[in-house]
């Protein structure tokens, strides 16, 4: 088990089993000692036989009370309140709740010590019910009986449908001073919610829908992320208010960020986030995981409490299983649930995931902690230290695994964090079930009626008890109770989230007992419908009779039949259509359409991006915030009205390619290039994380004969491939696709994988075509770790690769140490068995760089025609990397940032402009692609004057030629030297737009990336 402190919790279904056990087994409720003396207990004990009493739910009870004065109990123990002859079969009709009371009478559930240990020898059963738990949520507030009469502004607005780039739909919940997130944070979300102006530094919670797979949190690490980093920013501001208010001794601040994150989602959520500890930390991020993996209050009797309460909101979780019937009783029978070993089983399981993720946000782990170990036993690649005339000093002498011999010695290095020490956790298995909720308001209170209480004797100090719900007593001895001053309090109002992916989910969503709750619908005045890609919620009969059922209700669609494939983000589909005035050959324009799948909506309204429906001081439906379709023909009247001298720069360009006499120059100085119409798709091109104008990392290279190559896979990689061919281009693309290629474990690079090969299984099922991914070992596990609860993904075709300094392996998930198949490596030796090609590979050499741990840059050489293509992956600039790729016909290169960022570049380990260049130079390579870029904005980083030569040059033999990337970019192999001779146009249109640019914020900053 995973060595962490924890509390400890009775789990209601093995206590459930105890109870009729202990029940079934003793005739006497007297001897039933289940648990070592409790400090609620008195030292001397009673050998007075107990009275059988009638159960009550609660300990204060008569009942309860009269068994602890005759028991010598100051709580009532362990089934002290029932008799003996208590018929089994009750206990099944017990809820959680009830369970869970009756044994609180007597355990101590709230310690930090293991008591499985503590009770092995007087309470032999104590180990059966109690499972560990994590610490207890910290957002969510004491219920409040009705809001003030202050008006507060609420409401529900469109975040995004689904499109190509947002294939979530999400809403968000807006109060004044809290945020909330319901639905799919898929691929994309933040992004999105950075062309919106959304904030992230007030949402406090995040709902997901649907089930726990990719497609509905495939954008939630990043978020988890960059929220962390909005609260960090938060707490440091307010903690230097603070410090600066008490040394004048003035008023201090709440640090709103002590209040965290709250997830909630169905089954494997913990799981998800469990198996990215290898690359996901973030110190001092209270982070609270609610999984839901048993029935909602309202699936049992008492449908009055919520699964979520603070002072906005109460929630109502509603998980749909395709296996089960809602609100149905369960029996208590071996044959109906699983085993008590399975259970108990799987509760440990659960308890290593949820551990792991608290150490994942809540470690105190530094990076300056050292541990000192025998030189041998160091795992590289790590920073190695010694200890010389007490000073801790970079180690600098033979290496494990060189050449040289070891001197026997202890060196210091530093610890990784908490959560990246466990190699492998439990196995799960994919869910069947989906989550949806009902939210609503609290009531808010009525009009207090001062002339009233003044004729009822209430004294003015007594009016705000009374404005509080509390009951207050006059002078001539009277009760005065709310009721008697204040009007009926405001009814609270909500609305339904219900997310079916799937047509075996109908039933089970529509048998659910909250429909016929008057109570429950009361205020309910909206219902949103979330479809699938597979499934549109409208083609289901059941579904269509519900809605026509529930027709006072508003019902919302959102799904790709019905919503649009507009260019949901705005800005750099705007800046893309201006490009592809400018260069129309490298910038098409991107994929889109006006019109739904399906047109065809008559019983309820399709759902726009922005679309509110108002909660409070009113209720109403509003497209006042709607975000209007783009126009794409006044980006192109913006270029012509402001941006005249660009236009002059690009047709310049365009006659300068277009000349007989450079294009014959051209081909005479590329003559010895081969593959010249191998394509290049710059899909992602900025760094940390997604920002409006360059999404993360990734980049597809398309070699004719050899397939197709993804060199990273940065967060939303599909839907940039979908941006830019189109739902059926894209397909064809994956059909293609013969290799990922994944340089670092760093976020911004790889959380687009699963989704691509999620959605390259589907196109390719029914054939034989193997893709290979070629990753770190860590990167494999989490991998394979993930795919076990994503039934898409077909684990059978996926050839898994790891990198070293020796060249490939093949990776074997039962193998702490990986399978020994070796390829061809950059010793020039090849295996008898198994050759790249075997599998669709170049052969491909790597060398670690200075970035992080595992960091690699790689050279690619295709067989036949000799195509070398290098890429530094990130890093500080690297002599080896320059030898191995000596030679390259094209190198993709990380250009962080400017040179008058040097500093920046040393501190987080990217390489500048000039540095990215040199290495060029040292390589000899013939193309450089630079991409990677930090800024804010979409301006061009700066040129240095050695640069001209070669980014401004004439075509010559042997010559090299740069090109800056851009999201979307296509160039070929053969055309660098016309991409280059637009970069004065685009880098004055960037230039114009940065200056437009300036003053705006952009929410979200953060990075995505661990030391």
């Amino acid at each position: 088990m995973y060595p962490t402190k924890n509390l400890w919790r009775i789990d209601p279904r093995l206590a459930r089993r105890v109870l009729l056990q202990t029940i079934t087994s003793h005739q006497t409720t007297s001897s039933l000692p289940l648990r070592p003396p409790s400090p609620l207990e008195t030292t001397e004990k009673t050998s007075e036989t107990v009275e059988p009493v009638s159960w009550s739910p609660n300990p204060d009870s008569t009942a309860a009370r009269k068994v602890a004065q005759t028991s010598g109990l100051r709580r009532p123990p362990l089934l002290r309140n029932y008799p003996s002859t208590l018929p089994p079969k009750s206990i099944v009709d017990l809820t959680p709740e009830q369970v869970i009371v009756e044994l609180e009478s007597s355990l101590s559930t709230r310690t930090s010590q293991d008591p499985r240990t503590a009770a092995q020898t007087s309470s032999p059963r104590l180990d059966q019910i109690l499972v560990p738990e994590t610490e207890p949520n910290p957002l969510k507030t004491a219920p409040v009986p009705y809001r003030t009469n202050r008006i507060m502004l609420a409401y529900v607005q469109v975040v995004g449908t689904p499109t190509a780039d947002t294939p979530g739909a999400c809403l968000v919940l807006h109060f004044d001073d809290r945020r909330y997130l319901f639905g799919r944070v898929a691929e994309g979300t933040q992004r999105l919610m950075v062309q919106r102006k959304l904030a992230l530094a007030k949402i406090r919670n995040i709902f997901i829908t649907g089930t726990v797979k990719w497609d509905s949190v495939g954008g939630l690490l990043g978020m988890i992320l960059s929220v962390a980093d909005v609260i960090s920013l938060i707490k440091t501001a307010v903690d230097e208010h603070n410090e600066k208010k008490r040394a004048k001794g003035g008023k201090e601040k709440t640090n709103p960020a002590e209040l965290g994150l709250s997830l909630t989602g169905g089954k494997n959520l913990t799981h998800v986030l469990a198996t990215a500890r290898h690359f996901i930390f973030r110190k001092g991020l209270a982070l609270h995981v609610n999984e839901i993996s048993s029935d909602s209050p309202a699936q049992r009797q008492d449908r009055k409490e919520p699964d979520y309460e603070d002072d906005n909101i109460r929630v109502w979780n509603l998980p749909i299983s395709r296996c089960s019937s809602p609100g149905k009783k369960r029996k208590l029978s071996t044959s109906s649930e699983p085993s008590e070993d399975f259970e108990e089983s799987e509760a440990k399981n659960q308890h290593i995931r949820e551990s792991l993720v608290k150490d994942m946000f809540g470690s105190n782990w530094s990076l300056d902690t050292l541990q000192e170990v025998s030189l041998d036993k160091v795992d590289l690649p790590a920073k190695i230290f010694i200890r010389k005339d007490n000073q801790i000093q970079p180690y600098e002498g033979p290496m494990p695994g060189g050449s040289e011999p070891l001197p026997d010695i202890k060196v210091l290095v530093r610890l990784p964090w908490p959560a990246a020490k466990l190699e492998n956790i439990p196995t799960a298995t994919a869910s069947t079930e989906s989550m949806s909720y009902i939210i609503k308001t609290h009531p808010r209170r009525g009009k207090f009626d001062p002339v009233e209480a003044t004729r009822l004797g209430v004294e003015k100090p007594d009016c705000k008890k009374l404005t509080a719900g509390e009951s207050v007593t006059t002078k001539t001895g009277n009760v005065v109770t709310p009721e008697m001053v204040m009007s009926p309090p405001t009814p609270g109002t909500g609305i339904a989230v219900l997310d079916v992916p799937s047509q075996d989910l109908v039933p089970g969503l529509l048998n659910r007992p909250e429909w016929s709750d008057p109570e429950l619908m009361k205020g309910i005045n909206a219902i949103y419908w979330i479809s699938s890609e597979e499934f549109d919620v409208r083609s289901d009969s059941s579904i269509l009779e519900f809605i026509e059922k529930h027709s006072s209700l508003k019902h919302f669609f959102l799904g790709h039949e019905v919503t649009p494939n507009l260019l949901a983000l705005e800005d750099p589909a705007r800046q893309l259509i201006k490009m592809n005035r400018i260069d129309p050959d490298r910038f098409p324009v991107p994929v889109y359409s006006e019109k739904p799948a399906s047109s065809e909506v008559s019983n309820g309204l399709v759902s726009a991006s922005g679309d509110r429906m108002m909660l409070s001081p009113r209720e109403d439906f509003d497209t006042e915030m709607t975000v209007p379709v783009l126009d794409v023909k006044k980006p192109l009247e913006e270029l012509q009205t402001d941006c005249a001298d660009v236009i002059t720069l690009a047709d310049a360009a365009r006659q300068q390619i277009s000349d007989p006499t450079f294009l014959a120059q051209v081909a005479e100085s590329q003559a010895d290039i081969p593959d010249l119409d191998t394509e290049i798709i710059t899909l992602g091109t900025g760094s940390a994380l997604p920002s409006k104008y360059r999404n993360v990392s990734a980049t597809l290279i398309r070699v004719p004969g050899h397939g197709s190559f993804l060199l990273d896979c940065g967060e939303n990689t599909l839907g940039q491939l979908r941006r830019c061919f189109g739902f059926s281009g894209a397909d064809d693309v994956l059909r293609d696709l013969r290799g990922i290629y994944i340089s670092h474990a760093h976020a911004d690079h790889h959380l687009g994988m699963a989704s691509v090969i999620s959605r390259w299984s589907t196109v390719t099922s029914g054939s034989s075509p193997n893709l290979s991914l070629i990753a770190t070992r860590k990167l494999q596990t989490w991998f394979s770790e993930y795919a076990s609860v994503d039934a898409a993904i077909d684990n059978s075709r996926i050839v898994r690769v790891l990198l070293s300094n020796n060249g490939l392996k093949r990776w074997n998930i039962n193998s702490k140490i990986g399978t020994t198949i070796t390829l061809p490596g950059q010793d020039g030796s090849s295996s008898s068995f198994l050759q790249p090609e075997d599998i669709g590979l170049p052969r491909i050499e790597a060398c670690y760089v200075d970035h992080c741990h595992d960091a690699l840059a790689a050279v690619f050489t295709f067989p036949h025609s000799g195509l070398k293509i290098a890429y530094s992956g990130d890093c500080r600039p690297s002599t080896r990397f320059a030898e191995i790729g000596k030679g390259a016909h094209m190198l993709l290169h990380e250009c962080t940032f400017e040179d008058s960022l040097q500093g920046d570049a040393l501190a987080k380990k990217h390489s500048t402009l000039s540095e990215a260049l040199t290495v060029g130079r040292e390589m000899q390579a013939r193309r450089i692609l630079l991409t990677h870029f930090s800024q804010r904005y979409p301006k061009l980083p700066a040129l240095p004057p050695v640069a001209s030569d070669i980014v401004d040059g004439q075509p010559r033999k042997g010559d090299q030629a740069v090109v800056f990337a851009f999201d979307h970019m296509r160039v070929k192999l053969g055309e660098f030297r016309q991409a280059a001779a637009f970069i004065p146009a685009l880098r004055l249109l960037l230039d114009e737009e940065a200056k437009e640019e300036e003053g705006e914020t952009e929410e979200g900053e953060g990075e995505w990336e661990e030391g």
